[in-house]
């Protein structure tokens, strides 16, 4: 994976932000932090605005937005679990397209 210097255009910055994301489901998932954590870093109504704001893409903006839902599913174990999941398989295939375009060289590095 290449990490630009300074950034191109908001793709690198998306890409950015993404990684660190699902970096963060993922630490979910693994019990490694906790939701109230997770809300602290990203998932929050605010968060979404603020990137909004930004004219970040329309996916990133959904995906902060369903990762906000997770408080309200997190008392359902089986629904809180496979939400975590398709947010995980979001993140990834976002970032994928980003590195994809970016360097052919780590294409499927996520994989």
């Amino acid at each position: 994976m290449v990490i630009p210097k300074s950034f191109d255009d908001g793709r690198d910055f998306e890409s950015m932000l993404l990684t660190s994301i699902l970096g963060t489901f993922i630490a979910l998932k693994e019990d490694l932090i906790s939701l109230k954590q997770a809300e602290s870093y990203w998932f929050s109504d605010l968060t979404a605005e603020i990137f909004e704001e930004l004219s970040l893409s329309a996916e990133l903006v959904a995906i902060i937005q369903e990762g906000v839902q997770l408080k309200k599913l997190s008392q359902y174990s089986t629904i809180y679990e496979e939400q975590l999941d398709k947010l995980i398989e979001a993140s990834k295939n976002l970032i994928a397209r980003y590195y994809t375009d970016y360097d052919d060289t780590n294409a499927g590095i996520i994989n």
